[in-house]
């Protein structure tokens, strides 16, 4: 499912060489002092969704509880421990950033999922 959604310009975002401590500021990298700020500042745009699968190379689909659509992400990190299926998240609907109970991600929305 999640390997057909891989254009060129996620490949290349996905080749910043990253570690844990990642500070990148590429989209599915580290959430950028800028991109908190203007997200946090904007709590309209966040979107409940339940996560519906995600893989090792950083892929995560989740659907949005307000219109069931399927939204298919990428981070640079393995966020499977993290993001089960079935696990609520927030999705800001304009600045892509993921929110968990304990976290927030940068994504970056490859696009509509099947």
């Amino acid at each position: 499912m999640f390997a057909d959604s891989t254009s060129h310009s996620q490949r290349q975002h996905s080749l910043i060489d990253c570690d844990a401590m990642c500070t990148s500021s590429a989209a599915g990298h580290a959430v950028s002092p800028i991109q908190e700020r203007v997200s946090s500042a904007t709590p309209g745009k966040w979107r409940d969704a339940i996560v519906v699968a995600t893989s090792v190379g950083g892929w995560i689909e989740v659907v949005t509880l307000c219109d069931d659509q399927s939204i298919v992400l990428w981070n640079h990190a393995d966020l499977t421990g993290e993001l089960l299926p079935g696990a609520p998240v927030s999705l800001h609907a304009v600045y892509d950033v993921l929110k968990t109970a304990d976290a927030k991600h940068s994504v970056l929305r490859v696009g509509v999922g099947g």
